[in-house]
């Protein structure tokens, strides 16, 4: 865990959404609908789903992790 909270960039986005499920909505919006049910988000990191939606991947975590928070 970082700091900021449990979700660090170098974690997969996969096990990010089987973990917390209530970050769904804001990784749909961030990151497109599509990326819910690729069955590629096993494997992609939040660095490099962030690098490929032009994101900085720090800020995406902050964002998901303060949704963690309720902020």
């Amino acid at each position: 865990m970082s700091r900021e909270g449990p979700i660090r960039p170098d974690m997969f986005l996969g096990d990010i959404l089987r973990r917390y499920p209530s970050v769904h909505g804001r990784v749909k919006e961030l990151f497109g609908a599509e990326c819910l049910r690729c069955k590629s988000n096993k494997k992609e990191t939040i660095h490099y789903t962030s690098w490929h939606n032009g994101l900085d991947p720090l800020l995406v975590c902050r964002d998901l992790n303060a949704l963690l928070k309720g902020k």
